[in-house]
């Protein structure tokens, strides 16, 4: 397994660009019926802080770089981050996690 993040923060004109490009992105996982891949994208209460966490079961195949929307979504977040932000996600570990 491998979980993977990216954080950002973005300007307030692009943020709702980026609320957008994810909802595209998240359907377009859903359109595609993946299998094994857990996706979360997260938006502060500003607004304009992001983070994206991505499990995936197989770390060789990532379902999201073969979705059209995908790329948008990087360029999108680059130039909303002043900026290209670092091209593969920083490798993170789950501290702790509660479901009731």
């Amino acid at each position: 397994m491998s979980l993977q993040m990216v954080r950002f923060n973005a300007a307030v004109d692009p943020a709702a660009e980026l609320r957008d490009r994810l909802t595209g992105v998240f359907a377009d996982l859903d359109a595609a019926s993946t299998t094994g891949p857990t996706s979360t994208a997260y938006a502060s209460g500003s607004g304009t802080g992001f983070v994206s966490a991505l499990e995936l079961t197989d770390p060789t195949t990532n379902p999201l770089l073969t979705l059209p929307e995908a790329p948008r979504l990087r360029d999108a977040i680059s130039r909303a981050a002043g900026g290209l932000i670092a091209p593969t996600p920083e490798p993170f570990t789950i501290a702790g996690a509660y479901k009731s």
